[in-house]
């Protein structure tokens, strides 16, 4: 029989009830899914026959053990728990997704037999350097966000590579990425990045988010040859430049920065595809119906600012959406 063991009760002070129990499962079943069940471990998944999916979200596992016969598990996810080591996943060798994310995990370790690996996530740890992924070149997605990570490196083999997500780490440098070739997603902010560069190989990049970072400079963004959606809210921008190196740009977002003058946002026009324009927090901004008669004056091609239609009116909530609402957000992308 299956079986887990749960805090049943936590009574304060250190008194804590718990309790072993054999669940009736299917056994047949190939999808699990244990989340908010207050586990601290389980055993006895050899009555599963053909398993390929276990959710364990939510729970209070401290080690990644006994998962040694689910040699068919090609999803797994332990987010959310207390785990501190990635640990005994080497018989895991049909795993495609992974999301150990919201543990205590300080190193990438234990995945060399993880070939088929396409998704990795491990959001919210204690990681300080990538590495270990010497066999994971079937990845395709790496979530890294809200770790210790100062350095963007040791990821040129990973040729397959479409979406890496490093948010809220320490990286002062954009780095590391030049053979990343099929990369289509790129993710940094809420680092300590100051200056746009290192990106001059990703020719299928298409979103590329730099939010929260200390930019002074919209430059560095000339070989981004695919770019549609640009994410440079939250620095220190006052000039809108180079706009000759983004033109297929549909999306773009300066949020909170130091534009101050409608002449800079008179280069935007040279953007004929941009539909969606986020530029609230701005110096330029003065009232909302100054502003956005303004913006429809200064730039007819956009379509949605500051995430409602342009022509939006503030305090009236009779007025009927535009219709082509809802197909402005397909351009996000």
């Amino acid at each position: 029989m299956f079986t887990v063991e749960r805090v049943v009760s936590n009574e304060g002070k250190g008194r804590v009830i718990q309790e072993v129990v054999e669940l009736d499962v299917n056994t047949a079943a190939k999808e699990l899914d244990l989340t908010r069940y207050r586990t601290i471990r389980a055993w006895n998944f050899e009555c599963f026959e053909d398993l390929q999916k276990l959710t364990l979200r939510w729970n209070l596992f401290k080690r990644i053990e006994n998962f040694e016969c689910l040699t068919s598990l090609t999803y797994l996810t332990l987010y959310d728990n207390q785990i501190d080591k990635l640990e005994n996943l080497e018989n895991l060798v049909n795993l495609t997704f992974l999301d150990v994310s919201f543990n205590r995990i300080p190193k990438i370790e234990g995945l060399e037999n993880l070939k088929k690996l396409k998704e990795l996530y491990l959001v919210h740890n204690k990681i300080q350097i990538i590495e270990g992924l010497e066999n994971q070149t079937e990845l395709e997605l790496i979530e890294l966000g809200d770790n210790r990570i100062r350095f963007i490196k040791n990821l040129g083999h990973l040729k397959k590579l479409k979406k890496l997500f490093l948010g809220a780490n320490q990286i002062r440098k954009i780095e590391g990425l030049d053979e990343l070739t099929n990369l289509e997603d790129l993710s940094i902010p809420a680092n300590a990045i100051t200056v746009i560069a290192g990106l001059d190989n990703l020719k299928k990049l298409k979103t590329l988010g730099l939010a929260q970072n200390g930019i002074r400079k919209m430059d560095g963004l000339g070989g981004l040859k695919s770019l549609v959606s640009l994410d440079l809210n939250d620095n220190l921008i006052e000039r809108v430049e180079n706009v000759d190196q983004i033109l297929g740009l549909r999306t773009l977002w300066l949020r909170n920065n130091k534009l101050s003058s409608w002449q800079e946002l008179l280069a935007l026009r040279d953007i004929t595809q941009l539909r969606m324009l986020m530029l609230e927090m701005n110096p330029v901004y003065s009232s909302d119906y100054t502003y956005r008669n303004r913006m429809r004056e200064v730039l007819p091609q956009i379509k949605m600012l500051d995430g409602l239609p342009v022509g939006w009116i503030q305090g009236d909530p009779y007025q009927p959406l535009p219709k082509d609402f809802f197909e402005n957000f397909k351009t996000i992308n």
